[in-house]
């Protein structure tokens, strides 16, 4: 039996698009939650990912921390760019299951270690065959996320003892009332 819980900003974060001056570096940004299109994202930090071939690269464990980033990326395995379907590298799962304690530390050790990133297709209803992937990052360092992701994990362990652990992080609305109505985020 898993039990879910769901990591929803209690109040209304601060989701910002982020222009090329305030994404400062690749451990932090000044807001808690932001957005911006994938390809600004690749051009700011280009060191963070690489397009290699069909595959959008991660530096991973193994190569020298300077490479890796300051990204946990979340995903399914393919991200979409200009249409195109990449492969991706070095990722998290979007569903894992934990079936022990141990699992459960090093999982929150690991998300809360970097930034969180997402990718996010977004098209209007108006035109639905364009479509456009955006990156949404999840600020792991501000005391105020990093305090509701903890208690979002902390119920759920305590709830499970001795089960599998299920924790949904859950920021559709906050995407979703980011765009302007008629637009559909997935």
């Amino acid at each position: 039996m898993a039990a879910a819980a769901a990591c929803e900003p209690m109040a209304r974060p601060s989701l910002t698009s982020i222009s090329s001056g305030e994404l400062r570096s690749l451990w932090t940004c000044d807001c808690e939650l932001a957005l911006l299109p994938l390809e600004q994202l690749l051009r700011l930090q280009p060191g963070a990912f690489q397009l290699r071939g069909d595959q959008l690269v991660v530096p991973g464990p193994e190569e020298p921390a300077v490479a890796r980033g300051g990204f946990n990326v979340f995903g399914d395995g393919i991200v979409r760019l200009d249409g195109q379907l990449y492969r991706l590298s070095n990722y998290i799962k979007r569903y894992v299951e934990l079936t022990n304690y141990c699992d459960y530390k090093d999982y929150r050790e690991t998300i809360l270690s970097k930034p969180m990133l997402f990718f996010i297709n977004v098209q209007t209803k108006k035109d639905t065959s364009k479509e456009r992937t955006y990156a949404f990052l999840v600020n792991t360092r501000h005391p105020k996320i990093r305090r509701q992701i903890e208690q979002g994990m902390d119920m759920v362990i305590s709830s499970v003892i001795g089960e599998s652990y299920r924790l949904e992080f859950d920021f559709q609305d906050v995407v979703k009332n980011f765009f302007p109505p008629g637009t559909e985020a997935q």
